[in-house]
């Protein structure tokens, strides 16, 4: 409840009775322009480096008029399927291909991401739109969380997988077996490590993103928060999600519907040309690119719902970037003999 005014009815705030109103939100929030937008640059980032390593998401054949003609409401997700499934593809038959290309895929992804995040994290808790230089203000300051969470749970598995491989090479060895068998324990603890490691950088690595976004934590910060909030609330977060899906796929559909509204009536009145082509392939990826805003949006209410329900943190309660100090010099100025002195705002009289 909230008092709105001496002698006047109170209205029910109903985030605070029932908060996982709130994901009916994250659809209005996902089609915010600079959200969007930041998802195209990601998505159309990630075209560019799946085209180097012979990788497609998005085929052209997308938006030729006959296949417009028959509504397909999950066209632009079939082909994000098998670009998925591409990538996988391309990674068993090429390892060397993931050397430079899922660095640069996680950079990408990382700094469109990590925008959407902090965007959603001021809208969702303060119903507030930061402005372009308070992002990258933050990013600047931040944004290392990002990144470093990945790095440092990607290093804690690796530790833990090592004494399970060692103890591995050890079994081959002729005398060693009995020794590496009786301290069996060892290896096996680790290996429980590594599966709780890896199990929850599988389901909740974007919680990562939405700990620094909406927190500004470090890496072992949103680390352990990321943890708490899986392995405590597991229920909450698979049923948080499944809303999430719900309401994401009413919502591309009405997306999807439009867009293709949008590009039918173009190609049936404009003639084909090579711009019109790039702006109607430019429109036909909008719904591809609000799946990819729609999850950041979603994960970044998920983890506001797993707060409050783990921490009894306030769901407007975020991290707020302080703009740096500007320091100014002193105003001189002559005293009555015409020497200099600084101007103060209060002025000390000297003894008589």
């Amino acid at each position: 409840m909230k008092d709105i005014g001496e002698g006047t009815i109170r209205r029910i705030d109903w985030t605070e009775l029932t908060p996982v109103v709130l994901l009916l939100r994250i659809f209005n929030v996902t089609l915010s322009v600079r959200i969007l937008a930041l998802a195209l640059i990601g998505l159309w980032l990630t075209a560019m480096l799946n085209s180097f390593a012979g990788i497609l998401i998005l085929d052209q054949g997308l938006l030729k008029p006959d296949h417009w003609k028959t509504l397909r409401l999950n066209a632009p997700l079939d082909l994000l399927h098998s670009g998925l499934y591409d990538a996988y593809l391309s990674g068993r038959w090429n390892p060397m291909l993931l050397l430079w290309w899922l660095p640069c895929i996680v950079l990408v992804w990382t700094f469109c991401g990590g925008m959407i995040c902090r965007i959603v994290a001021l809208r969702l808790t303060v119903d507030e739109s930061e402005s372009t230089g308070n992002l990258f203000l933050f990013f600047r300051k931040r944004g290392t969380g990002f990144i470093s969470s990945l790095i440092i749970l990607a290093l804690g598995i690796l530790c833990c997988f090592l004494p399970v491989k060692i103890a591995g090479w050890l079994m081959a060895v002729p005398g060693l077996n009995y020794v590496v068998a009786i301290l069996l324990p060892i290896p096996l603890l680790f290996a429980f490590f590594t599966v709780i490691l890896t199990l929850g950088l599988a389901v909740g690595w974007m919680l990562l993103f939405a700990a620094v976004s909406v927190d500004g934590s470090d890496g072992f910060d949103a680390i352990s928060r990321m943890f708490s909030y899986i392995y405590q609330r597991p229920l909450h977060y698979l049923l948080y999600w499944v809303c999430c899906y719900i309401l994401g796929w009413l919502g591309f559909q009405l997306v999807q519907v439009f867009t293709f509204l949008t590009i039918y009536l173009c190609w049936n009145v404009i003639p084909d040309y090579f711009l019109v082509s790039f702006w109607l392939t430019f429109i036909g990826a909008v719904p591809v690119a609000y799946v990819f805003a729609l999850f950041w949006t979603s994960s970044v209410a998920i983890y506001l719902l797993l707060r409050r329900s783990v921490d009894a943190t306030p769901l407007n309660e975020v991290y707020r970037v302080s703009p740096p100090k500007v320091r100014s010099l002193p105003i001189i100025k002559p005293d009555e003999h015409g020497a200099p002195e600084m101007e103060t705002s209060e002025k000390i009289s000297s003894p008589q």
